[in-house]
């Protein structure tokens, strides 16, 4: 192992690198060095307030947009708030389950509210 060792020294002893190499390595070493300098000073950058708002109300109205939907899908299945008052006029026959709710409380109303026939013991 200690021969080989030697032996790569050797050899990179006699490989050294020509002045037109050594100059292309300064030369890219450099480029690599302002490449990242410059995105160093762009992360250090301030951000946009501009861009933040953008962000901001692009958020909000996803997120306005996802609650009108879920709005409308409750309104399908349970009912507008006030559609079943009893002083709105006739029982449209909402398909929605507050109107099937509406409907049987009222029916079991009537039910316990008349009084018992004779024939029904």
């Amino acid at each position: 192992m200690d021969h080989t060792s030697k032996t790569a020294a050797a050899q990179f002893k006699e490989h050294r690198l020509s002045h037109a190499q050594r100059s292309a390595v300064k030369v890219l070493r450099r480029m690599q060095y302002f490449v990242a300098r410059k995105k160093f000073q762009q992360a250090r950058k301030p951000y946009d307030v501009r861009d933040v708002i953008e962000q901001y109300s692009q958020g909000h109205l996803n997120m306005m947009v996802r609650i009108k939907e879920l709005q409308r899908r409750l309104d399908g299945t349970l009912g507008k708030p006030g559609m079943f008052l009893p002083g709105k006029g006739e029982d449209k026959e909402y398909p929605t389950i507050g109107a099937r709710l509406i409907r049987l409380e009222d029916k079991t109303f009537t039910l316990l509210s008349t009084p018992p026939s004779p024939i029904q013991r």
